[in-house]
């Protein structure tokens, strides 16, 4: 009697065990807090457009220039360029800023596979005034890219960057606070 006893009570702890165990995962997700940042409305999209321009149109005359870009910003400007991605279809893409860097996170797919992306950057201006951003790490479906592949994404997102910037333009610095990228430049 007394051994069946101690295979119940075994069999009862094995049960709840089981079950903590089953339910522990979705436990632990549903803690942890998913920030989504939201993306603009297409009215306020057009005004950040605009609100851009005019800056860039005060930088003719040579006046320095601050743009500030907040993470709903720079949000809706990312997720507003994806369709012009040959290679891969990016998705569901957030962006953000803190401890001078900017985390880009989303879905992505290519070439028959899909999967969460995420991208560290680094942001800085170099000594000719140029904004540089540098691809620290990247994950995708939760397995790190190569180096060697992260050099290449630096370089073509610096490329890209140059092509935007060079217009005569000099990037006196390039910050990352208070979930807000700050850009100073002055057109030279």
């Amino acid at each position: 009697m007394k051994n069946r006893k101690i295979q119940f009570v075994i069999l009862l702890t094995g049960l709840v065990f089981s079950t903590l165990a089953c339910n522990l995962q979705s436990a632990i997700v549903k803690q942890v807090p998913t920030v989504v940042i939201p993306t603009l409305p297409p009215a306020e999209q057009q005004a950040l457009a605009d609100q851009i321009a005019n800056q860039l149109n005060q930088a003719a005359s040579g006046q320095q220039i601050t743009i500030e870009l907040t993470e709903s910003q720079l949000t809706s400007l990312i997720n507003g360029q994806t369709g012009n991605i040959q290679d891969a279809q990016l998705s569901n893409l957030q962006v953000v800023l803190d401890n001078n860097q900017a985390t880009i996170t989303g879905n992505a797919a290519t070439n028959g596979f899909s999967g969460n992306l995420s991208i560290v950057l680094g942001v800085a201006s170099d000594a000719a005034g140029k904004p540089i951003m540098t691809v620290t790490s990247a994950t995708i479906a939760g397995f790190p890219i190569p180096q060697s592949a992260l050099t290449t994404i630096s370089t073509t997102i610096n490329e890209g960057l140059q092509g935007q910037t060079g217009q005569g333009f000099v990037v006196q610095s390039i910050t990352i606070a208070d979930h807000k990228l700050i850009i100073v430049a002055q057109k030279i």
